[in-house]
C-alpha cells in the first residue's frame, strides 16, 4: 500500500477513534489506551489479548467512519468481558466459530444495537436466540442445535476474543514466557485497573444520562460489587443456624425428672436440648453442573462434620423429589434427575421430614419457582450457583457461589 493510503487508513481510524468515544463516552479510557496497529490483509478489525488492535486498511478505507468505530467498540467489548479467558475456562477446543458467535452476540444485542456493523457480525436474532445472555449460553445452544441454514463465515476478531493467537498478531501473540510479543501492550494488572475505570465511568455515566446498554451495566455493578468468600459466608450461614437449633433449650414431657419423685402426684418436666438437623436440597436438573455442585456440597460436608452433627439428609430434587437418604460423606452421595426444576418441592419436602431439620440447604442456580413464604421455623440457606444466577425470595439467606474461584 502506498504512504498516502496508509496516511489514509490511519485518519479514518483516528476519526473512528473519536466518533467511539463520543458515542460511548464511558468507554473512551479504554479506546484511547488500546494501541492500534495495521493488519493488512486480515480482513477487518480484530484484537489481540493484550489489548493490541490491528485493522486492515483497505478494509477501514472502504468503511463508513461509523462502522469503523462500531467495529472498534466491538473489539474492547471482546476485552471488557474477558472473552479469551472465558473461552477458556468453556473449554472451547475446536468450536472456535461458535465460540466467536457467541461472543459476538453477547456484544451486539445491546452495546451496539443501532449502529450499523459489517457482514459476519451477528445478534442473538441471527441465531435465533433471545438477547441478554452470556456468550457462554449462546454457544452452550450453538452446540445443540446450529443454525440452519448455516450462517455466512465469521470474522476472526482475535485472541481477544476466543485466546488462541493469530499469525497477524504481531510477534505471535506471545513471547517465550507466554507473555505479550513485540509491540505496545496491556500486561495483565493494568487491563484489570482499566476494566475498573471503565466500570465506574459506566455507573456514573448511568446514572447521570440513563442511556447506557442494560448489559453492560450488569457487567459493571458485577465488577465493582465487593467480593465475598462465598465458603466463609457459607461456613458462617450453617453454623448459625445450628448454633440456633442447638441453644433453644426448653422443657420437655418426653422424658419426666428425676426430681419428680419429691413430689408425688406431680410429674415434672426436664431439660431438653434439641438435637440439630441438617438438609440439603441439591437442583438435579439438567441445567446444573455436577463439577458446581461437587464443590458446594463437599463445603457442605465438612461444616457440618466441624460442628459434630451426624450426618446431612440429601434430597435429590428437579421438579419432584427423587430421592432423600442421609449421607455420612461426599463419597456416599448419589444424586438422581435431570429434568425441570422446582426447588419450592424440595423446601417444602425437607421441611417435612422427620426429625423437623433446623436449617434446609438448597443448592441451584436460581431458575426455579420459590414459595411465597418460608417453612415455619426452619432457617432457609440459598447456596446460589454461578454469576449470573437470578436471586431468591428475600425470606431466604443467600450465598453466590461463583462460576470460578
Amino acid at each position: 500500500m502506498t504512504d498516502e493510503g496508509v496516511a489514509e487508513a490511519l485518519h479514518r481510524v483516528a476519526a473512528a477513534r473519536l466518533w467511539a468515544a463520543h458515542r460511548f463516552p464511558y468507554l473512551a479510557s479504554a479506546l484511547f489506551a488500546a494501541p492500534v496497529q495495521l493488519g493488512e490483509g486480515i480482513g477487518g478489525v480484530s484484537a489481540d489479548r493484550w489489548w493490541r488492535i490491528s485493522v486492515d486498511p483497505e478494509v477501514v478505507r472502504s468503511w463508513p467512519v461509523e462502522v469503523t468505530g462500531a467495529m472498534l467498540v466491538h473489539q474492547i467489548g471482546h476485552l471488557l468481558r474477558e472473552h479469551a479467558d472465558r473461552a477458556d475456562a468453556f473449554d472451547v477446543g475446536e468450536d472456535v466459530d461458535v465460540w466467536l458467535r457467541a461472543a459476538d452476540a453477547e456484544i451486539n444485542d445491546d452495546l451496539l444495537a443501532g449502529c450499523a456493523l459489517p457482514a459476519g457480525q451477528v445478534r442473538p436474532s441471527d441465531l435465533g436466540l433471545d438477547d441478554d445472555r452470556l456468550a457462554e449460553e449462546y454457544a452452550s445452544a450453538l452446540r445443540v442445535a446450529p443454525p440452519t441454514p448455516p450462517l455466512e463465515p465469521c470474522h476472526d476478531c482475535g485472541s481477544a476474543a476466543h485466546g488462541r493467537d493469530r499469525p497477524w498478531e504481531r510477534g505471535g501473540g506471545r513471547d517465550a514466557e507466554g507473555g505479550a510479543g513485540d509491540g505496545p501492550a496491556i500486561d495483565g494488572p493494568t487491563a484489570d485497573l482499566l476494566r475498573r475505570q471503565v466500570a465506574v465511568d459506566v455507573v456514573a455515566h448511568g446514572r447521570r444520562a440513563g442511556d447506557v446498554p442494560a448489559g453492560l451495566l450488569r457487567w459493571a455493578d458485577a465488577l465493582l460489587r465487593p467480593r465475598v468468600d462465598w465458603r466463609r459466608a457459607l461456613r458462617s450461614e450453617v453454623r448459625r443456624g445450628i448454633r440456633e437449633a442447638a441453644g433453644l433449650v426448653d422443657y420437655s414431657y418426653r422424658r419426666p425428672s428425676r426430681r419428680s419423685g419429691a413430689v408425688p402426684g406431680v410429674v415434672l418436666p426436664s431439660l431438653r436440648r434439641p438435637v440439630p438437623e441438617v438438609a440439603l436440597v441439591c437442583d438435579t436438573s439438567g441445567s446444573i453442573s455436577g463439577a458446581a455442585l461437587d464443590r458446594v456440597v463437599a463445603e457442605v460436608d465438612g461444616v457440618v462434620r466441624a460442628v459434630g452433627v451426624d450426618g446431612v439428609r440429601v434430597l435429590s430434587v428437579d421438579a419432584a423429589v427423587h430421592d432423600v437418604r442421609r449421607v455420612r460423606g461426599v463419597g456416599s452421595l448419589r444424586l438422581q434427575g435431570g429434568g425441570g426444576t422446582d426447588m419450592g418441592v424440595g423446601v417444602a419436602a425437607a421441611a417435612a421430614l422427620r426429625p423437623r431439620p433446623s436449617v434446609v440447604i438448597v443448592l441451584t442456580d436460581g431458575e426455579t419457582p420459590w414459595p411465597a413464604a418460608p417453612p415455619a421455623g426452619v432457617r432457609v440457606v440459598v447456596a446460589l450457583l454461578g454469576d449470573a444466577a437470578p436471586s431468591p425470595p428475600d425470606w431466604a439467606r443467600t450465598v453466590r457461589v461463583p462460576d470460578s474461584g
